[in-house]
This record gives C-alpha cells, structure tokens and sequence, in this order.
C-alpha cells in the first residue's frame, strides 16, 4: 500500500482489519481499483 500511494495511487477505502484477514484498495492513476488482502491459513478449520 505505501507503494502504490507513493507512485500516485489513492485509496478511497480505510483498511478493514477483521482480526483472521486484513484488507485495503487503492486506486492507481488510471483509476483502476485493487484489493489487497493478507488471510491467517492457520485460521482456516482442517481440511476433511
């Protein structure tokens, strides 16, 4: 995120931290939308 608001990006949206997954979006200078997200695969139950 740093990154890309540095390089001219926007982000139109606060982070979303929702304890197992942390969200956020930027806007780049062509005015595309990203989402970046980081999920905990330990809080994911086992697989059957």
């Amino acid at each position: 995120m740093a990154k890309a608001l540095a390089a001219g990006g926007r982000a139109p949206v606060e982070r979303k931290d929702h304890g197992f997954m942390v969200q956020h979006g930027f806007e780049d200078p062509d005015g595309h939308q990203w989402e970046v997200f980081w999920m905990d695969p330990n809080a994911a139950p086992p697989q059957a």
